[in-house]
């Protein structure tokens, strides 16, 4: 893994993304009120931030239950006798599943986390033996766990 150079950025940088990780359809002129600047020294900042990789895009959060996902759980597993034909395999399979919502490479016993949304107990379960029967030859251990209540989502606030 490269290492990627740290930008520079200042306190009205800070404070605009944690703006915009907050809500990201906040609009120039909008920000630019509350921080009592121009809302074209505001899109320069942002182009700015987005050019350098700093901001690395904008999305919105959907709320998996009014979609008719109700089940979050999550996998982890331990792998072994990964080769790079069965880890191509692999990766393209959690990136392409239709209910994987997203994947972690981690350090340490368990070498992956897989987040789900599901319709149900039984199509969770059907995910999980099919991962067991398609990847049986490296997958070493796996366990699940599911979401009960969540306390914090995935925000990541810029200090």
């Amino acid at each position: 893994m490269e290492k990627e150079e740290k930008i520079k950025i200042d306190k009205t940088d800070r404070i605009i993304i944690n703006m915009l990780v907050e809500n990201s359809r906040l609009t120039n002129l909008e920000i630019g009120k509350k921080l009592g600047i121009s809302h074209d020294k505001v899109r320069y900042r942002i182009d700015k931030l987005v050019k350098s990789g700093v901001i690395a895009g904008f999305t919105i959060n959907v709320h998996p239950i009014k979609l008719g996902l109700p089940i979050w759980g999550d996998i982890i597993v331990s792998v072994w006798n990964l080769n790079e034909k069965r880890y191509k395999e692999w990766i393209d399979y959690l990136k392409n599943h239709p209910y994987v919502v997203a994947v972690w490479n981690l350090s340490g016993k368990y070498e992956w986390f897989i987040e789900i949304y599901t319709t149900d107990l039984q199509k969770f379960n059907e995910i999980t033996n099919e991962m067991k029967m398609k990847f049986s030859d490296i997958i070493k251990d796996m366990e699940s766990a599911f979401v009960l209540n969540e306390i914090k989502t995935y925000k990541y606030p810029v200090f």
